[in-house]
Order: structure tokens, then sequence, then C-alpha cells
């Protein structure tokens, strides 16, 4: 991402996120996005078969080309993408639109969102939400307050079953969108989050660390170092870069990240977060914004 191309909004939209059905007038209703991803909650997992991830991820990439994607997710929807068991829905504030599961089809798919139109060339991603405690709504908010073209939550508890842990697995509807996403911004950056115990660590450089930084390589390339030292410095924390600084948590295991590196896209971010910053990260605005600010600074 080139520098100063992109901006960042600084401050967090008080009003909530209000949802009206596709194809409706704007006639809004009380609902919430975090409403929706509370009710998005599966309690199982459905492996999709392989020829469906991959029409999802031909269907993905032509929603994020598309100039007018709430337009595009209207059309997918009539065109069959509801084979898939997902329904779009339009979202006021930001102005984005998300697909989700049906009611009726809750299969540990996921909670994807876009920007209506335009926006930075960042996908945020919280692939363990109910289980890396505050990364689904931080993610919430940094996708709120930034001007990312996307978002991605998990809809089923990493641990639910032996193939419920999304970046652990082969294949699943977030590498679908990974890969449409990294074909369409191949100079972009995905932005996954996570949460580790500092007291869980075992060694010293763990232990002290407040975040780290990989790309699930033993050879990061040098802007995730820039991005280690922006965060270090704007934050004022204790940010380690695998495996320079630290030879934990590097997403060496991480399927999504190898993955997209296969693809030729080096703009994947894994960062843990300790649950002293992400406690921090979710009650200030300030420093959510310098979070931002860094990840959209530095080329990939």
């Amino acid at each position: 991402m080139k520098q100063g191309t992109y901006t960042i909004q600084g401050a967090l939209l008080g009003a909530a996120l209000l949802v009206m059905p596709v194809g409706v007038a704007p006639a809004f209703s009380d609902d919430t996005l975090d409403a929706r991803l509370d009710r998005a909650r599966s309690a199982s997992y459905a492996l999709p078969a392989g020829d469906a991830i991959l029409r999802a991820q031909n269907a993905f990439t032509r929603w994020l080309k598309a100039p007018d994607r709430l337009e595009a997710a209207r059309r997918l929807t009539r065109t069959g993408f509801d084979v898939f068991g997902l329904e779009a829905v339009a979202v006021s504030r930001p102005q984005s639109v998300v697909l989700i599961e049906k009611p009726q089809a809750r299969d540990g798919r996921g909670l994807f969102a876009t920007r209506i139109e335009g926006g930075m060339p960042l996908l945020i991603q919280a692939p363990h939400q109910y289980f890396d405690r505050r990364t689904g709504t931080l993610a919430r908010r940094l996708f709120m307050e930034s001007t990312a073209v996307a978002a991605a939550w998990n809809t089923v508890h990493r641990y639910h079953g032996d193939d419920t842990d999304l970046v652990h697995i082969a294949d699943s509807y977030l590498h679908a969108l990974s890969r449409a996403f990294a074909d369409v911004y191949p100079d972009g950056r995905i932005l996954q989050l996570h949460g580790f115990s500092r007291d869980k660590r075992d060694t010293p450089a763990g232990r002290s660390a407040q975040a780290i930084l990989s790309d699930g390589s033993r050879s990061p390339p040098e802007a995730l170092a820039r991005l280690a030292g922006c965060l270090a410095d704007r934050l004022d924390i204790q940010a380690r870069l695998y495996p320079r600084d630290v030879r934990e948590l590097g997403a060496t295991t991480n399927t999504l990240a190898a993955d997209v590196r296969r693809r030729g896209f080096n703009g994947f971010v894994h960062l843990e977060l300790d649950a002293s910053l992400r406690k921090r990260l979710i009650r200030d605005a300030a420093a959510r914004a310098a979070l931002l600010q860094c990840v959209a600074k530095f080329d990939s």
C-alpha cells in the first residue's frame, strides 16, 4: 500500500449500525451489526464441497471488483449465490454490505462485509472471535473506523470440532474470500487478528511481547519489520517480529497464510495481541487509529 494514498477515520462512529434487507427501500430497523454477529454464530460446521468453495471464490472476486458492491451482492443473490446458504444485507454507518448465512442454513461459513464502493485495499479478519477474546469486536471497530474494503469473522468456535479452526483446515469460505482479495488487490494487505496470553509463552521474548507479527514464513518481508517498528513507536509497546525477535506464534501452521503466499501475495499480516493490548485497543480510539495508520503506511 502506498504511503499517503489512503485516509483513516480517526474516531469511532458513535451511532449504531442499522441494517436493512437488500432490495427494500431505506426503512432502517433497530438491528445492529453486533446483533447480526451474535445471531450469526453457528452450533455446527459443515465442510463445503470443493466446487462450492471455488464458486464462492469466483463470486467473491466479482463482488470485490464491482464498483457498486451492494448491487453486485443483489445480482449474485439473484443469480444463485444463495445456493451457498448466504444472503446479502445492506448496512448503514459505515455504508457497506454483508453476506451472512441464512438462519436455516447456519453451517459456520462465516460473515463477510465490504464497503459498498471504493475503499483501502485492506481485508480485516477475526477467524477466532469466540476464543481470542475481543478480536471480533476489535475487527468490527477497525472496519468501521477505517476505509478498509472488507472484513470477515468466523461464525463457529475454533474448537467446536476437529475441522472448525478456519485457519488450520485446508479450505473454507474464508480462504475463498482471501484468495479473491489477493487476486483483486495483489498489493493490498490482509490483517488477521489473534490473541495470546503472555503467561503461556515458552520464552522470555514471548513472555515480554505485547504484539507478535508474522506472515507465516521464516523470511518475512522487510515491510513487516517496518510495521512492527511503527506499532512499537506509535503505541509504545513491545512489538516482536517472528522469527527475528521471537520464535513463537509465527503462524507457520496457518493454512490461509501459506495459501495466499503460494499465490504470490506478500501482504499477509498475522497480528497476535496480548490481553492488555486488546483491552486497550477496544477502549482507546486513538490507539486503534495509530494501528490503522501503521497498517496503511507501508508497502508490502
